[in-house]
């Protein structure tokens, strides 16, 4: 056996724990990848490859733990639902690795590109900590808002997604996601600006067409991962088969790409691998948003585990029922990205809308949020929700999503 390889045994975790960790980790490595990537940190891509190390054990555990948990031909089924979603998530590790691998071979994607890869709804940026020894959860109460910690860079060491309880120092750098808004008000709280400023009004016409279908390359298979989990939550065909129509997307828009970048005489050498190694991986990662929904779209009912899995994930997806108050108001007016909130589809009686208008749609009474969010919001979540139970609403969508089919 190498030095590199690590000797797997037998834990008695629970399979909810484990798979919440592997989407937990599945998606900081992610963001963690890309911004590798961006800034060129080379110590931070190595933190991704051991989160991938530590995805793999984590796999493997968890087929050992749900092999001994099956008694039954029913729990085999739903069984292949935990599966499914355990190697997606090892999938998406997988590409992660490779984008952050650009940082180690010191590939750098086109300017334009690293300037307008972050959505509005999954803002990546980094501020430099002007005080010492406040808290992060003191300094996101002062500033009136709640991002995602992904890291603190504290010299050469770094904090892989600390708790609100972490003390910060001065000269700490701390690397955040949230809405456009969420970021931005953090931002103009702490006086700060990015470490690398960010000009929305710069593409360079020559390659602006190759930017612009990577952002939405980006985007699209991040949409992809996230309605997976609301169509197994919900146990929704329609929202399934909307991630397998994104995902047939995706493939054209491979090609397409490719082809561009092959073909655009302005980037460099590097600049194409750097944008083909982007495009590529995020078409793996839209695949594996695919292989999560491939047992329920073959008729397999999906584990009720998973259902504590994504209410108790890093980025969770949960419902909010609106009614007398919300009613008439757009996405938009209900105010929830400036909290950091994304509103994934909306399901009307037995009607899904699937990524709604924030500005051009009209919330009625009654109608069903699925939102996404991470755990710091909890408590703003529980407050949107006043006094409806999200248990009873999740289980009532759910019987009648799989009794309609």
């Amino acid at each position: 056996m190498s030095e590199m390889e690590e000797e797997i045994e037998y834990k008695p975790i629970p399979v909810k724990e484990l798979l919440k960790e592997m989407k937990d980790l599945s998606e900081l490595m992610i963001d963690l990848a890309y911004y590798s990537v961006l800034y060129g940190d080379v110590q931070l891509a190595n933190e991704v490859f051991e989160l991938e190390r530590r995805v793999d054990v984590l796999q493997a555990l968890l087929t050992m733990q749900a092999a001994l948990a099956t008694r039954s031909a029913s729990d085999a089924e739903k069984m292949v639902t935990i599966y499914a979603i355990a190697s997606a998530a090892n999938k998406i590790s997988d590409a992660a690795a490779d984008i952050a691998r650009m940082a180690i071979k010191r590939i750098r994607v086109p300017r334009d590109f690293a300037l307008f890869m972050c959505s509005e709804e999954d803002f990546i940026s980094a501020v430099k900590i002007p005080v010492t020894d406040i808290s992060i959860g003191s300094l996101y109460k002062e500033a009136s808002t709640v991002v995602e910690t992904l890291v603190v860079r504290r010299g050469r060491k770094i904090y892989v997604r600390p708790d609100l309880n972490f003390k910060l120092m001065k000269g700490d750098i701390l690397v955040v996601k949230g809405s456009f808004e969420s970021v931005h008000v953090l931002l103009d709280y702490i006086g700060s600006v990015q470490e690398e400023s960010i000009e929305h009004d710069c593409i360079d016409t020559r390659y602006a067409s190759i930017v612009n279908m990577l952002v939405s390359f980006r985007r699209t298979s991040k949409v992809c991962v996230d309605l997976a989990y609301v169509a197994v939550l919900t146990r929704s065909y329609d929202v399934a088969y909307k991630v397998k129509e994104l995902e047939a997307y995706t493939d054209d828009l491979l090609n397409k790409v490719s082809e561009s970048i092959f073909q655009e005489l302005a980037l460099s050498s590097e600049e194409k691998l750097g944008g083909l190694w982007i495009a590529i991986a995020s078409e793996n990662i839209a695949d594996a948003a695919v292989d999560m929904v491939e047992p329920l779209l073959k008729g397999l009912e999906p584990h009720p585990i998973l259902t504590k899995v994504f209410e108790e994930a890093e980025e969770r997806i949960s419902v909010i029922e609106m009614d007398e108050e919300d009613e008439g108001k757009t996405l938009a007016e209900l105010g929830y990205s400036k909290r950091g909130i994304s509103i994934l589809a909306v399901r009307r009686e037995d009607e899904w809308y699937v990524l709604p208008s924030k500005t051009d749609f009209i919330v009625k009474k009654g109608d069903i949020l699925i939102v996404k969010y991470f755990s710091e919001l909890e408590p703003v979540i529980e407050q949107l929700e006043r006094k409806e139970d999200r248990a009873e609403i999740i289980e009532e969508i759910q019987e009648e999503e799989w009794e309609e089919e």
